[in-house]
């Protein structure tokens, strides 16, 4: 297993105004024809304060893992790494500063509902998204600017630490000559028209064509492309440094004198881009009886310069052509060289890279000299505890760098069908949707993307896309009675409501657990959650077969359709690639309203949730929402780590003994019963 201790403290506090107020006129413009015009301005607005202590942290890993060491260090036990101190990484910041971010924002609007003609009304507006930036009323936060980086004036020694500038391309936000008060240009105006129509082709009121288009911006929160997400960034005033691969505890600190570590960074843009989101509809609503409305309507949406979430300093992946991997064979237990039984270590260059390095098919991985990028270099990082700031080569002498920007985006497009019916005592509804959220990044800082250089890889469905959802309502006035009097103050005048929905799970991505960063390349980002997928070779939806595991539900897709990765790849597997178990619940309740007087009245009710007791499992990976308490990537229940003597994650010996693919939990919380 891998060892992790993490301390923090942090204190915040949050405080944030807003205002609005608007004024309605009524006009009549005369003519030799009539119109009636509804004008609407108003204004609204918000102040934000944050002021927060950050969290102090340190983070220590040993270096001992289920299936091989990621440290030359490793004795092969995880126990006596403990106990003896073998320590794969440790980090640790330098201090607790203060932080106290302000923004404004003011969005005056206008707003007018045309009645053109009796059946025919536009409804014009345009909103003015007047969005200040970030800034922190000390200037206490740092950013690391890529056009203030110099090349030259930092690198990384073969001991890990930095000759030159350590705080190369730093910049401190309002204090840096030519650098704004939030680190970014700002962009003040931003215009969001919006239009919209009601058509009744007839005149009889029974079918009414509606659609409209808006723009809508928004102002992003602290976790994304602003001055409040450089908080935790290294700076002169507060130093996270790394070590690696520790024989003992005392070579933690101290450090020696004058020398730092490449420090982890934190990049925003230096000029401020809005997200903002296109929405569109259509739809056609129609009286069929006399009780009866039906909708159909088409639905989509298109959100622009959504925030992304990337290592920029990650090393640039290893060319297919220089990989010495076959297809599907994986990095074995023993890829890093022979262990020398004196040292207890594989054989390395002054750089940490092994030297003689073998696939498990017996090819030679190459080192092509101390400090010069190559396959042993890429290995090393992967699984035998190579120092990845060696061979950063866009930013030398930095760390991981994590940019934040606006450049990622999304599409929905949805079929909604709706009716509604009342008969007698009884009113029905229902509704079904189908849709499709793609994009390459579902949230502020979401995890997906594997490979800097490919960006387009994360193309897929949403985190959060569900294809199908029906919901059906009904409540319905009990026959019984109905006649004035006591029985019917007491007995009478019951109402039984429901509402049933059913859904479709959202998707998840299937996470290689075996060798975390597969690939090599340290990624910082994907470093906390799945550094790479599995290879897929067959059809996980089909030859699913089920067999009892105690305390989990059933197989949902089949595992043999999963190998371990080709050596030194991200693997082969897209993206959201499996589906969560669908849901299917129906939930009802009976109620009473007691009237005492005309101006007093209780009510009794009784609710019942899931009556019918259907087995909703619990999502096995992706965006289950905070009630699920699902990471966003790579969980337990998602995440393979073991393939079999056959490289197939559907080894007998691996399904027997783990249990992903299957959901852990039940709709309420409880262990999953045999199936």
């Amino acid at each position: 297993m891998l060892f992790s201790e993490i301390v923090t403290l942090a204190l915040d506090s949050f405080r944030s105004s807003k205002w609005r107020f608007a004024l309605t006129a009524l006009g009549m413009v005369i003519g030799t024809a009539s119109l009636i015009v509804v004008v609407t301005i108003g204004l609204t607005g918000k102040q934000y304060v944050m002021n927060q202590i950050q969290g102090i942290g340190a983070n220590l890993i040993y270096a001992y893992y289920e299936g091989g060491s990621n440290a030359s260090v490793s004795t092969g036990n995880a126990f006596a790494d403990l106990l003896m101190g073998n320590v794969a990484s440790f980090s640790q910041t330098s201090a607790q500063p203060k932080f106290y971010n302000r923004y404004k924002i003011v969005e005056p609007y206008f707003q007018d509902d045309w009645h053109v003609t009796s059946r025919l009304t536009l409804n014009l507006g345009l909103r003015l998204s007047l969005f200040g930036t970030y800034r922190d009323r000390y200037h206490s936060e740092y950013n690391f600017d890529i056009d203030r980086y110099v090349a030259g004036a930092s690198g990384t020694n073969s001991d890990g630490t930095v000759n030159g500038d350590p705080f190369n391309g730093v910049v401190q936000c309002g204090v840096t000559p030519g650098v704004a008060d939030s680190c970014m240009k700002g962009h003040l105006f931003n215009p969001a028209p919006r239009i919209g129509f009601a058509w009744d082709p007839k005149g009889d009121g029974k079918t009414a064509i509606r659609g409209g288009y808006g723009v809508f911006f928004e102002h992003t929160n602290g976790n994304e492309a602003n001055a409040e997400s450089l908080e935790p960034a290294a700076s002169p005033a507060v130093q996270t440094t790394s070590v690696f691969s520790l024989t003992a505890y005392d070579q933690i600190v101290p450090q020696p004198p004058g020398s730092s570590t490449p420090l982890a960074m934190i990049s925003i843009p230096n000029k401020a881009v809005w997200p903002y989101v296109q929405q569109w509809h259509l739809d056609l609503q129609h009286e069929f009886f006399s009780n009866t409305v039906a909708t159909v309507s088409y639905v989509g949406s298109k959100g622009t310069h959504l925030t992304r979430f990337i290592d920029i300093n990650q090393l640039p992946p290893l060319a297919l052509s220089q990989n010495p991997y076959q297809l599907h064979e994986a990095i074995g237990p023993n890829d890093c060289g022979p262990v020398d039984p004196n040292t207890n270590a594989f054989p390395t260059d002054p750089y940490g890279v092994p030297t003689n390095a073998t696939t498990p098919g017996g090819a030679s991985v190459a080192n092509g000299g101390p400090g010069v990028l190559s396959p042993a270099v890429y290995l090393g990082i992967a699984a035998c505890g190579t120092n990845p700031d060696l061979f950063r080569s866009r930013f030398p002498g930095v760390g991981s760098v994590s940019r934040l920007e606006e450049r990622a985006s999304s599409i929905y497009h949805a079929l909604q069908i709706s009716a509604r019916r009342s008969v007698g005592r009884l009113t029905l509804s229902g509704a079904y949707t189908y849709s499709h959220s793609i994009d390459d990044s579902s949230s502020a800082r979401d995890p997906v993307i594997l490979d800097t250089y490919d960006l387009n890889r994360a193309r897929a469905s949403s985190n959060f896309d569900q294809r199908h959802l029906f919901n059906r309502s009904y409540v319905y006035d009990l026959p019984f009675f109905k006649s004035p009097g006591l029985a019917n103050k007491i007995l009478g005048g019951w109402q039984w409501s429901g509402i049933t929905t059913i859904q479709s799970g959202t998707p998840f991505s299937v996470a290689n657990g075996l060798t975390g960063d597969n690939a090599g390349v340290a990624n910082g980002i994907s470093s906390n959650s799945a550094q790479s997928y599995p290879d897929l070779v067959g059809n996980p939806r089909s030859g699913v077969t089920n067999f009892p595991f105690d305390g989990f539900g059933p197989l949902a897709y089949n595992p043999s359709a999963f190998a371990a990765p080709r050596g030194l790849t991200f693997g082969n597997t897209p993206r959201n690639y499996l589906t969560n178990p669908r849901r299917t619940n129906f939930d009802m309740a009976i109620f009473k309203h007691f009237a005492i007087k005309e101006s007093a009245a209780f009510e009794f009710r009784a609710e019942a949730f899931n009556v019918f007791n259907h087995i909703e499992y619990a999502w096995l990976g992706g965006d289950g929402g905070s009630a699920a308490s699902n990471s966003p990537f790579g969980n337990s229940n998602s995440t393979i780590t073991c393939y079999g003597a056959n490289n197939s994650a559907g080894d007998p010996a691996c399904t027997s003994a783990n249990a992903y693919l299957r959901p852990a939990v039940a709709h309420n919380g409880q262990p999953a019963k045999k199936r």
